[in-house]
């Protein structure tokens, strides 16, 4: 048999895992039904409901490359390379962007884009 992993544990609801099933216990069986209705209507991949016996709710892991983990940095979140924030009283709309190295004596220097430009006229 395959471990048990507490995934997230309260007084209202408990979710567990056994290998590739996670099963929902809710003392509200309300809030389930909600949660069955949103994962039909959802237009994207959810997972796979495979039974359910109030309280219980069994669904499958959705298969894939998990997006991070609780207490870990998300893989989905990283940044190639420090993040630049421009300067303090600069320019911080969607139409700017890093000057030209050594603008301003610096390489972090930032220019406003004009609406021409920066819609590509």
């Amino acid at each position: 048999m395959d471990e048990v992993q507490v995934v997230v544990a309260h007084s209202e609801r408990a979710t567990l895992r056994v290998g590739d099933v996670f099963l929902k216990v809710d003392a509200d069986q309300a809030r389930i039904d909600v949660e069955v209705e949103a994962m039909a209507l959802a237009p994207v991949p959810t997972p796979k409901i495979l039974w359910r016996k109030p309280p219980v709710l069994a669904i499958a892991a959705v298969p894939g490359k998990a997006l991070g983990r609780l207490g870990e940095p998300s893989a989905a979140s990283r940044r190639r390379g420090p993040r630049r924030v421009p300067p303090s009283g600069s320019c911080t709309t969607r139409r700017c962007r890093p000057g030209p190295a050594g603008a301003a004596g610096d390489s972090t220097s930032w220019r406003r884009i004009s609406t021409a430009s920066a819609s590509g006229s």
